[in-house]
């Protein structure tokens, strides 16, 4: 009789509303018959406030992706946006190791970050804040590919938020030598 009971009302609760209403979904960053879908998180773009120009922001912001070895080919002051959508590095970004700004987990030999290929997207938007000053906005998505393997798989990576961090960190001290 327990048993009955505790199971209407597990179908009561059940049927109050749908998970799709109340749940925030997860970005789908991977899907296969084989592997099913792999979801990650939702990338989240890192500001900061400047107080210069947004002009003076946008070419401090080139010179920092030139600094880091990024070719910018996303160039477009109209949208606001400049960066890179596709690209990847093998073990360093910008002089330092690819672990420090990403986790894709870790195997038997460490950080995987260290061996994968990392594929990324890093994008920058500029504008004003309305007080005279600047917002800048960067987001950052790396997804990792085990290249000693037969799979041609990328797989989910985290940003630790480090290359966020240093690239407002880059932008704001060229803007005030300015």
């Amino acid at each position: 009789m327990r048993r009955i009971a505790l199971l209407l009302a597990l179908c009561g609760c059940a049927s109050a509303g749908t998970p799709e209403d109340t749940t925030p979904r997860q970005a789908k960053i991977f899907q296969s018959a084989e592997t099913g879908t792999l979801l990650g998180e939702q990338p989240q773009a890192v500001k900061a406030e400047i107080v210069a120009p947004p002009a003076t922001v946008w070419l401090a912001a080139k010179q920092v992706y030139s600094s880091l070895d990024i070719p910018v080919t996303v160039d477009n002051p109209a949208a606001h946006q400049l960066g890179n959508a596709d690209f990847y590095k093998a073990r360093q970004l910008g002089g330092k190791s690819m672990t420090q700004f990403v986790d894709c987990g870790s195997g038997m030999d460490g950080p995987k970050a260290a061996s994968y290929r990392i594929y990324m997207s890093l994008l920058t938007n500029v504008v004003t804040n309305g007080k005279g000053g600047t917002t800048i906005q960067t987001t950052f998505v790396p997804v990792g590919q085990d290249m000693s393997g037969t799979s041609s798989d990328r797989l989910p990576c985290a940003t630790t938020g480090k290359l966020e961090a240093l690239f407002l960190e880059k932008v704001t001290a060229l803007v005030a030598v300015r």
